[in-house]
């Protein structure tokens, strides 16, 4: 019939259907992102606290303080191409490292929250 309604469009169609579309031709080249390997470079003020004070620092900003250790590098430490880590001693890292910066001990724990934060794990070659 032809007196019934309709159904209008939702404001997201709308939207799509006016916007232009991508010119394959002036898209970028590959890489889209810029990496800076910053692997190799020393830091200048090794003391300055990541966090803000008086905040307890997230589990990031402690990683990143055990993998800065270099009295830890039999324990822990970054891979020669400073993208990644790798924990040498698990076991040592469960007794002394996780208490002293996490307030627990257990390994699982930890590797729940190298999980939740989107590390993945990898398999490792000899040499590395």
């Amino acid at each position: 019939k032809a007196d019934q309604m309709q159904p209008k469009p939702s404001k997201a169609n709308r939207a799509c259907k006016s916007k232009k579309s991508i010119d394959p031709q002036n898209i970028a080249p590959a890489p889209y992102f810029h990496y800076t390997d910053r692997s190799r470079e020393v830091d200048e003020d090794p003391l300055t606290p990541l966090a803000p004070p008086y905040r307890i620092p997230n589990f990031l900003v402690k990683l990143f303080c055990i993998l800065s250790r270099d009295d830890l590098r039999h324990i822990i430490k970054w891979l020669p191409h400073g993208r990644s880590w790798r924990i040498i001693d698990p076991v040592e890292f469960e007794m002394s490292v996780i208490p002293t910066y996490f307030g627990h001990s257990s390994m699982n724990s930890f590797l729940r929250q190298v999980n939740g934060w989107g590390f993945k794990r990898e398999s490792f070659r000899r040499g590395l």
